[in-house]
């Protein structure tokens, strides 16, 4: 598939749309996320950059798989059955190109409902025969390239996630564990009261510009622009959120200034490569081991960077579109 395939449903009082940036690989996968969208427009040129960035993803990762997204316009909080029920036949009408699974607005408990109305669904609870929720999976993916981006060792590092939801909170809990020392934002007082108490918590307008070693954006899209790139006071940014860059010119200022940017779809892997092990029938200790692709990969764009003069973003992209080359599938 060479351009994106956008499909749109309105139906039980919502708006559905759902981005297939490519299947050379195999059949799309990405999450469903459920947000109030502003409007159309907005939404849908979120479910396209994120399905592109879910193509980057699974090639780097060297999965069977494209990439995809839902979006759903829509409140959480007023979510009805009947609106999960017309979301699964929509996934099912696609007939298998498009897999859906957990994100943001979505969990386990979401997924579950939806598999009565589509076999196209992966990330169920694990009483129902499923593998549970990949975002412990993702932060572990996400503390590999940490790890690797501080040269092998985060002790003593001071790392500032912005966002501590599901994956950011168990983000956090690992990096504490290693030694790390934490600054954490979110707008939700809920999750932060949540925090192990050595955590130390900004304002969420601040967390971007706090001195550390590593800032990791661990919550919604565009968090860095090249204004905000020219005043970051770290040395790494390497988080879990996705498309945390405004546009490809934040990378080259963050490259200018020596910051070493970890790409997203590089770093934030492992919540994917746990769903797709899971389609293959492998457990927990597979995932593990498929894992150990995300510092390689990280090896092999600082090669290229060395080599090319390029920054990591565009040698992560060109990295992506190689192995996409010589994944086709006839």
């Amino acid at each position: 598939m060479s351009e994106q395939a956008v499909h749109i449903r309105r139906l039980a009082g919502l708006e559905m749309i759902i981005a297939i940036d490519s299947t050379l690989r195999g059949p799309a996968l990405g999450g469903c996320r459920w947000r109030p969208y502003p409007d159309s427009l907005v939404a849908r040129r979120e479910a396209c950059a994120l399905a592109a960035a879910m193509t980057r993803k699974a090639a780097l990762a060297r999965l069977s798989l494209g990439g995809g997204k839902a979006v759903v316009i829509g409140d959480p909080a007023q979510r009805t059955r009947e609106q999960l029920f017309a979301f699964g036949d929509f996934v099912e009408s696609l007939g298998g190109c498009y897999i859906t699974a957990a994100d943001m607005g979505t969990g386990e408990e979401q997924m579950a409902e939806i598999r009565q109305r589509t076999r196209f669904v992966v990330g169920l609870p694990r009483e129902l025969g499923g593998c549970g929720d990949p975002g412990p999976f993702t932060a572990r993916g996400v503390y590999m390239a940490i790890v690797a981006a501080l040269g092998g060792s985060v002790t003593g590092a001071r790392v500032a996630v912005q966002g501590v939801g599901s994956v950011g909170g168990a983000l956090v809990r690992l990096l504490l564990e290693s030694g790390a020392s934490i600054i954490a934002s979110d707008p939700d007082p809920a999750v932060l009261e949540e925090l192990p108490d050595a955590v130390r918590v900004v304002d969420p307008h601040t967390i971007v510009t706090v001195p550390c070693e590593v800032l990791a954006p661990c919550g919604p899209s565009g968090v860095l622009d090249a204004k905000l790139a020219r005043e970051v006071r770290c040395q790494v940014v390497c988080g879990a959120a996705n498309n945390p860059l405004t546009d490809p010119g934040a990378a080259a200022v963050l490259h200018s200034r020596g910051v070493l940017y970890v790409p997203d779809f590089l770093a934030n892997a492992g919540g994917l490569i746990h769903l797709a092990v899971a389609l293959e029938g492998g457990d927990e200790l597979a995932t593990f081991e498929h894992l150990r692709v995300i510092p390689d990969n990280l090896e092999q764009v600082l090669a290229r960077v060395k080599s090319g003069g390029g920054d990591t973003l565009s040698s992560a992209e060109e990295l992506a579109r190689d192995l996409l080359a010589g994944g086709e599938r006839s």
